[in-house]
C-alpha cells in the first residue's frame, strides 16, 4: 500500500458519500475582484464546502498559502484530488496580477502567488464554499461614493467589479485642483443649510471623484451630515464609518464619532433609509478575455518485493491531462455578460485493461453564458455550471434565473439535469430559492425548495435552508437539507470561526448527514439489486418492485455520518503559528448500506482505472462498518524565514484511533525561491498504520517539486515523488513481510491568457 495510491481510493470513497463532489473533479471554481470604499476583495470560490484554518505569513509577502478543511472529503480520511488546479487574476489594476494554484505543499492549501508583496486579511465568505482576500487599494484609486436602494449593506453600497473608469469634471479654468475641490465643499455646505440635501451630496460626490487634494477630509465628513439630514442612515453609518478609516487622526474625529453613535442608535431602533435613491451606474465599456492553458503529463510505477523472493513490476501511470480556463467579459455600464469554458482532458496511453474501462476522459466542467442587469437586479446563467446552493447536488446543465425584487430579497429559479458520467439514467430537477439579507447587517439565509426525478419516478423532494452570520473575525454557516419524500434530514451541519482580539483563532464544525444523499436512485446499488440494473424502470421491469419498495431499499442501502471537529491557531512568535484540532468521526447504517457503499467504491474504481488490494478493500470495508467512533488529533506548525529567507515550513503530525485501525503520521514541508524565477518545493511524510491487530504498515514519502517561470504568464513544473511501503501481514494465512517502492514523476506547463 503506498500514499500516493491510498489517496486516490480515499477520494473515490469520499465522493460516494458526498452529494456535491465526483471523483477527479477540481477543487477550485472561479475567482473574481470587488473593489469596497477602502480594499480590493478578491472572492476564492470552491466547488466544494471550505473550513478556513489559517494563512501565512501574516506580513507583507508576495506569496500567500492558506490552510483550509474539506468536510466533505474529510468524512472518513483525508483525499483530496491531487491533480495539479489554477486560477489566474481577472484583468485589473486594483491588485497585482495573482495566481491561485491547488494543491500546495502536498497539504490541504492553496497558495496565492502575487506578482509583488502585498499585505493582506483573509477571512472566509457567508456562503461556506469560498474565501475573501482582502487587499488594500493603491495610492489614488477613486473613492467609490455610487447611490444604491436604500437599506442596502455596507458592501453593496461600496461594490463594484475590477478597476472602473470615473468621470471627473474638468476644473474650471483659472482655478486650482484645491480651489476647485474647496469650492465644491462650500457650495454644499451652503446646500445643506438651506435643506437640499440631495444638491449637496451631489456636489460632494463630485469633490470626492477629484484627485487627491486638501479638501477630502472635510467633504468626507460632510456627505456623512448629508445623507443623515436626507434619513439615509445607513449611508450615513456607511461614510461616517469610512472617515474613520481614512483619517482616524482627523480634526473631525470626535464629531464623526458622535454622529455615528447617533446614527447607530437610530438604526438600531428601528429606523430605516426613507429614501428610494435609484442606483447610479457609472460609465463602463469594457471587454476582457482571460484564463489558462496547462498540459502535465503524469508517469508511475510500482516495484512490489513479495515475501517468496519474487518481484512484480507495474505500470501504473501514464497520462497527459491537458486543462482550458476561458473567461470572456464584457462589461457596458450596467450590463455585465460573461462566456465561460473550462474542460480537462485525460489521454492514458496504457493498454486497456479490464480494470481500465474508462481511462481516456473529456470532462467539461464549465460552458455557460452569464448576463447580468445590475441596475434591474436581475441575473440569467445557462448551460454547464456549478450548482452549490438551493439543494441543487452539484454540476448541471440547465438554467438559473435570480431577480431581486427588494435588496435583501431575491428570488432564484433553477431547472437542469445533473451531469454524471457512466450512467445510463438522467436526473432532472426544477427547484426554486430566496436569498434573503443581509438583515441587522451581519445576518444572511436562503430557504429552497428542489424536486428531482428520473423519468417519472421521484428521486427527491428536498426541502430546507442556509443560515449565515458574518461580521470582522467571526463567520457562521449552517445548513439544513431534508426530503419531505423520505422524511429524512439529509444533512445538519454547522461551522464557523472566531479571530479573538489576542490572536487566537477558533473553529468548528458539526455535521451530520446521510452519505451518500438520500436518493432514490441509492436503491440501485444496494444488497438487494446488488447493481445488476442500471436504472430504476429496468429494476421495475425486472423484478417487480413498486417505487415505494425501491424507496425502502434506498433508505437501507444509504449510510449516516456524523463529524465533530474543533481547532485553534495562535501566533506564537514573529515566524511561527501552531494549530491544532481535535476531531471525531462516526459512520452508522444498516448492514446493507455498507456493502452497498464497498459496491459502489469497486464500481467507482473500476471506471477510474484503479485496480484494488485485498487490504485497500477491508480498510475500505472497516471504514463503513459503522465500528463506533475514529478519533483523529493534528497539530500543525507554519513557519516563515526557518531554513532560508522567505520560505516556508510546514511540520505536522497526525494521530487517527479507531476500533479497527490507528495510525500516526509526521509531515515536513518546505518551499522557497533560490532565485528569482525558481521556487522549490520539497515535502518528506512518514506514515504508521495499524490495519488489523496483525497487519503492520509503515509508508516513507519524500516528494520534491520544481517550477520556472520562463516568461511573465509561461510557468514550468516537474515534481517527483517516492513511497516506500513495507507491510509486516503476521494473521493466520497472512503474506508476512511485503514491500513496495512505487516512484511517480510529472512534468507540465501553464501558459496564462
Amino acid at each position: 500500500m503506498n500514499i500516493s495510491k491510498n489517496l486516490s481510493l480515499m477520494t473515490i470513497l469520499c465522493c460516494l458519500l458526498s452529494p456535491t463532489i465526483s471523483f477527479a473533479d477540481p477543487i477550485l471554481d472561479k475567482v473574481e475582484i470587488v473593489q469596497t470604499k477602502t480594499e480590493a476583495d478578491i472572492h476564492i470560490d470552491f466547488k466544494t464546502q471550505i473550513r478556513y484554518i489559517r494563512h501565512s505569513p501574516t506580513n507583507q509577502a508576495s506569496r500567500i498559502q492558506v490552510f483550509l478543511e474539506f468536510p466533505e472529503y474529510k468524512k472518513l480520511g483525508f483525499a483530496l484530488p491531487n491533480k495539479r488546479e489554477f486560477l489566474n487574476s481577472p484583468p485589473t489594476d486594483l491588485v497585482p496580477a495573482f495566481t491561485v494554484n491547488f494543491p500546495d505543499q502536498n497539504t490541504n492549501s492553496i497558495a496565492i502567488r502575487f506578482k509583488k508583496p502585498v499585505k493582506v486579511r483573509i477571512s472566509p465568505d457567508s456562503s461556506g464554499r469560498g474565501l475573501i482576500v482582502h487587499v488594500p487599494l493603491p495610492n489614488g484609486t477613486p473613492p467609490l461614493t455610487e447611490d444604491v436602494s436604500a437599506g442596502a449593506s455596507v458592501a453593496e453600497v461600496a461594490t463594484v467589479e475590477g478597476m472602473q473608469s470615473v468621470d471627473v469634471p474638468g476644473i474650471p479654468e483659472g482655478m486650482t485642483l484645491d480651489d476647485y475641490a474647496s469650492k465644491l465643499v462650500a457650495d454644499s455646505r451652503a446646500k445643506i443649510g438651506s435643506g437640499q440635501y440631495v444638491k449637496a451630496i451631489e456636489l460632494l460626490n463630485t469633490a470626492l471623484n477629484l484627485p487627491f487634494n486638501l479638501s477630502g477630509e472635510e467633504a468626507q465628513e460632510l456627505i456623512g451630515v448629508a445623507r443623515e439630514k436626507n434619513s439615509e442612515f445607513a449611508k450615513a453609518k456607511a461614510e461616517y464609518e469610512l472617515y474613520l478609516k481614512l483619517y482616524p487622526q482627523g480634526k473631525g474625529v470626535v464629531r464623526v464619532r458622535k454622529q455615528l453613535a447617533s446614527v447607530d442608535a437610530t438604526l438600531k431602533a428601528g429606523g430605516a433609509d426613507k429614501k428610494q435613491v435609484k442606483r447610479v451606474i457609472r460609465e463602463i465599456h469594457e471587454t476582457t478575455v482571460y484564463g489558462s492553458w496547462d498540459q502535465y503529463y503524469y508517469d508511475a510505477h510500482s516495484r512490489t518485493y513479495n515475501p517468496d523472493g519474487s518481484k512484480t513490476k507495474t505500470h501504473d501511470q501514464s497520462s497527459l491531462v491537458s486543462s482550458i480556463n476561458l473567461t470572456a467579459r464584457s462589461r457596458q455600464n450596467e450590463y455585465d455578460g460573461k462566456i465561460v469554458f473550462r474542460n480537462r482532458q485525460t489521454m492514458d496511453y496504457l493498454s486497456p485493461t479490464a480494470s481500465n474501462r474508462h481511462a481516456n476522459r473529456d470532462r467539461t466542467d464549465a460552458a455557460y453564458v452569464e448576463f447580468e442587469d445590475k441596475a434591474i437586479d436581475y441575473m440569467i446563467r445557462a448551460g454547464r455550471q456549478n450548482g452549490n446552493s438551493g439543494g441543487v447536488l452539484g454540476r448541471f446543465d440547465g438554467a438559473w434565473l435570480r431577480y431581486g425584487f427588494t435588496p435583501q430579497y431575491k428570488i432564484n429559479v433553477v431547472a437542469g439535469t445533473l451531469d454524471e458520467y457512466a450512467v445510463d439514467y438522467r436526473r432532472h430537477f426544477y427547484g426554486v430559492n430566496l436569498d434573503i439579507g443581509p438583515l441587522s447587517e451581519n445576518w444572511s439565509g436562503n430557504v429552497f425548495f428542489l424536486n428531482q426525478a428520473v423519468k417519472d419516478i421521484t428521486d427527491r423532494r428536498a426541502a430546507g435552508g442556509e443560515v449565515r452570520y458574518f461580521d470582522n473575525g467571526r463567520s457562521i454557516y449552517s445548513l439544513l437539507d431534508y426530503d419531505t419524500l423520505y422524511k429524512r434530514v439529509n444533512i445538519a451541519m454547522a461551522q464557523g470561526n472566531w479571530q479573538t482580539e489576542n490572536g487566537i483563532n477558533y473553529n468548528f464544525l458539526v455535521d451530520h448527514r446521510n452519505s451518500p444523499i438520500l436518493t432514490t436512485v441509492n436503491a440501485l446499488t444496494g444488497i438487494a439489486l446488488q447493481g445488476k440494473y442500471s436504472t430504476l424502470n429496468r429494476a421495475i421491469r425486472a423484478t417487480g418492485v413498486s417505487e415505494s419498495d425501491l424507496r425502502q431499499l434506498a433508505l437501507d442501502s444509504t449510510l449516516k455520518t456524523d463529524t465533530v471537529l474543533l481547532g485553534a491557531t495562535k501566533q506564537v512568535t514573529l515566524r511561527w503559528q501552531l494549530g491544532g484540532d481535535v476531531q471525531v468521526n462516526r459512520t452508522s447504517g444498516q448492514p446493507g448500506a455498507s456493502q452497498a457503499a464497498i459496491s459502489l467504491f469497486e464500481k467507482q474504481a473500476l471506471e477510474n482505472g484503479i485496480v484494488l488490494t485485498d487490504l485497500e478493500r477491508r480498510n475500505f470495508a472497516n471504514s463503513v462498518a459503522g465500528t463506533g467512533n475514529i478519533w483523529t488529533y493534528h497539530i500543525q506548525g507554519v513557519g516563515t524565514d526557518t531554513l532560508f529567507k522567505d520560505d516556508t515550513s510546514v511540520i505536522s503530525t497526525t494521530f487517527t484511533r479507531g476500533n479497527t485501525s490507528r495510525s500516526q503520521s509526521l509531515l515536513f514541508s518546505n518551499g522557497f525561491a533560490p532565485a528569482e524565477k525558481w521556487r522549490i518545493d520539497s515535502t518528506l511524510q512518514l506514515l504508521r498504520q495499524d490495519s488489523d491487530p496483525n497487519i503492520l504498515t509503515y509508508v516513507i514519502s519524500p516528494t520534491i517539486r520544481t517550477s520556472y517561470r520562463l516568461r511573465e504568464k509561461a510557468t514550468l513544473e516537474v515534481e517527483i515523488r517516492f513511497d516506500v511501503d513495507n507491510t509486516h501481514d503476521n494473521s493466520v494465512g497472512g503474506t508476512g513481510h511485503t514491500r513496495t517502492v512505487r516512484d511517480a514523476a510529472f512534468i507540465g506547463y501553464r501558459i496564462d491568457i
